[in-house]
């Protein structure tokens, strides 16, 4: 079973920064196992290349083929090795600029899919329309709050996500939950 992972050095940091491969990885996060050719037409590459991109990730340990024993390699299907990335662990003090992009290149992703709801929105059952969570807070906390915020938010939906949930329950989607808590350097150490 896929446990979260931590990005444990620069080198892994540096291969995530490429968004064609946080696309594959965040694809195969949704959906499971995939083959080249099929996440190679959701993410917009080329069968070819988007294999090459798997096989990168499948050094850092991030992928991995769904069965080893399936005959041709070009039908075989890759599945994730991991339920999430935790950004704020590993690497070095160098690679703040990597991290950065990596963390710009996975909300943009994220960015997408809410946008992709949003033009959506109307034509989609009422059980999904009500069901959408729409929310934005400003909250005063300390540092230590907002990780346990952070914390107790992942303990919530962790038992839901998409590589760990069996079997899945048969009238449901994929739904797409992005959280960022980040302070507002604007008010940092201050009051209003």
């Amino acid at each position: 079973m896929p446990e979260r992972r931590i990005v444990p050095t620069s080198d892994m940091l540096a291969a995530l920064a490429v968004p064609s491969r946080l696309a594959i990885l965040s694809h195969l996060l949704t959906v499971g196992a995939q083959t080249a050719t099929q996440c190679a037409a959701a993410v917009g590459l080329t069968a070819s290349n988007c294999s090459w991109h798997l096989r990168e990730l499948a050094k850092f340990g991030l992928v991995e083929r769904a069965d080893a024993d399936a005959g041709d390699a070009r039908k075989r299907p890759w599945q994730a090795t991991i339920t999430g990335i935790d950004l704020d662990a590993g690497g070095g003090p160098g690679d703040d600029l990597a991290r950065a992009a990596v963390r710009s290149a996975w909300f943009a992703d994220t960015d997408a899919r809410f946008a992709d709801f949003l033009r959506h929105e109307s034509t989609l059952p009422a059980a999904w329309r009500e069901a959408a969570v729409i929310s934005d807070y400003a909250v005063w906390v300390t540092a230590d709050e907002l990780a346990d915020i952070g914390a107790r938010i992942d303990e919530v939906i962790r038992p839901y996500i998409r590589a760990t949930r069996s079997p899945a329950p048969a009238d449901g989607a994929v739904a797409s939950v992005s959280i960022r808590g980040v302070v507002d350097p604007r008010f940092l150490g201050g009051s209003t």
